[in-house]
């Protein structure tokens, strides 16, 4: 259960090729769109007739989503949708897959500039562009014509009072299972630390099936600090104060503790995060600490599969998890008007509901379900968001410090010495004690 099916994965590739979607509208659909503005526009003769694409001011929109299985559909119909309601502006795909996505952004922004209009970017991402890099237009104008009130997660996208990004993806963690393999062994989803880690040997019957999904190779290195950084919560811990890394701290250690007690109870050791997820799809994995999205790409892979699919709350007092918001985020340049009309267009009520119901998105960026019916009754038969729901929200801002600019350097510094616990005989404290060294030494270039 997967970042990289989740909708991100922190970037440790090299620069990747720029790739398009090319969903341009066909003429059928632009006229059509054209028509449904009603003639508006009739500034003369020539303007009377609806505007031809290659007419239009091309905007582009740097993501990773048009890459992603069971989200790229969705995502699609709404450039679609977009292009055919225009008269001034046609929209287009431009970025990465995943996997290269947050190294190829920073090498543009350390550049001087970022090679879009529209930038969808992963919390961490987007606190350089707003903060770090200054690249980004505030949409408070954009919030204001909406009469929309972002979610209480868009917080760490204000600087100087004002709002620098709108949500276009938020996924928070919690525990997905699979509701007939608990039926079956005669189990309730964990609430505490203990429990989770008797629980999960309880449905561990290796090599047919694993009690639970944790990413555990280098190879995956970014879903594995994706999911591993949620591990200094179930003990209240933090990864960092400031600029004062907390590796070594006794909550984080505990919190590390745990994950490695839950990887000899159940995970499919040494296996990749492609083949784990296979797992899942056939049925084989009791649960996972995942993310919202992951539900998507299971039910895209094996639609059977969907009906088992429940979540639960974090198994530790807090409840608290990282909730990774996604936003769009306007970029200062010539065409910052046209990038601003296209996130208005793409945070509407109707159109927003639309995309977060093709892709099972279930926590929207602002109070859609007051102000889109459609939306309030999608959620009213998702018995698997009752664990998403209940999960107190946390951002990781909040856990990384000064550190949360260098995240992914952070985390690999983390999993390369955690690898060495997880041998036999292999001490937490000791690995963590290493990573604080390297961190400290990390601390004095941030």
């Amino acid at each position: 259960m997967t970042r990289l099916l989740g909708s991100e994965l922190h970037a440790h590739a090299s620069q990747g090729s720029t790739a398009h979607a090319d969903i341009r509208p066909t003429r059928r659909q632009i006229l059509g769109g054209a028509a449904a503005l009603g003639g508006a526009v009739a500034a003369g003769p020539l303007l009377s007739r609806p505007a031809r694409a290659a007419d239009r001011i091309p905007l582009k929109v740097m993501s990773w989503e048009q890459f992603q299985p069971g989200e790229k559909e969705g995502w699609n119909a709404l450039f679609q949708k977009f292009n055919e309601s225009q008269s001034k502006y046609t929209v287009d795909w431009t970025g990465w897959p995943a996997s290269q996505y947050v190294s190829n952004v920073v090498i543009q922004a350390q550049a001087g500039g970022i090679d879009a209009d529209v930038l969808m970017a992963m919390p961490d991402l987007s606190a350089q562009v707003i903060r770090k890099f200054k690249l980004a237009e505030p949409l408070d104008d954009v919030v204001a014509a909406l009469g929309i009130t972002p979610s209480p997660g868009h917080e760490f996208l204000r600087k100087d009072g004002k709002l620098y990004g709108l949500s276009a993806i938020d996924v928070n963690f919690a525990l997905v299972y699979n509701k007939a393999l608990f039926e079956k062994a005669g189990l309730k989803p964990a609430t505490t630390p203990e429990e989770w880690i008797e629980t999960t040997a309880k449905l561990t019957k290796r090599p047919d099936q694993f009690g639970i999904a944790l990413t555990n190779v280098i190879a995956d290195a970014g879903e594995w600090w994706f999911q591993l950084q949620n591990f200094c919560l179930p003990f209240d811990g933090k990864w960092a104060e400031g600029n004062t890394p907390l590796a070594n701290s006794p909550e984080v250690v505990k919190g590390l503790e745990l994950w490695k007690s839950l990887y000899e109870a159940g995970v499919p050791q040494g296996t990749a995060q492609s083949a784990i997820m296979k797992l899942a799809a056939d049925g084989r994995v009791a649960q996972a600490f995942g993310v919202n999205p992951t539900v998507v790409v299971l039910r895209a892979t094996n639609p059977a599969i969907y009906p088992d699919l429940r979540s639960a709350a974090p198994p530790w007092a807090s409840k608290r998890s990282l909730d990774r918001i996604h936003p769009l985020i306007a970029l200062k340049g010539k065409n910052a008007d046209g990038a601003k009309e296209f996130i208005k267009f793409a945070m509407s009520p109707d159109i927003m509901a639309e995309l977060m119901i093709t892709n099972l998105y279930v926590m929207p960026p602002y109070d859609l379900a007051t102000k889109s019916e459609k939306f309030k009754k999608f959620l009213a038969d998702k018995p698997w968001i009752t664990g998403f729901n209940e999960a107190k929200q946390v951002s990781p801002i909040d856990v990384m410090g000064d550190f949360a600019f260098v995240d992914d350097q952070f985390g690999r510094i983390i999993m390369q010495n955690f690898q060495s616990a997880l041998r036999p005989g292999g001490s937490v404290k000791t690995a963590m004690d290493g990573a604080q060294r390297q961190l400290e030494a990390l601390a004095k270039r941030v």
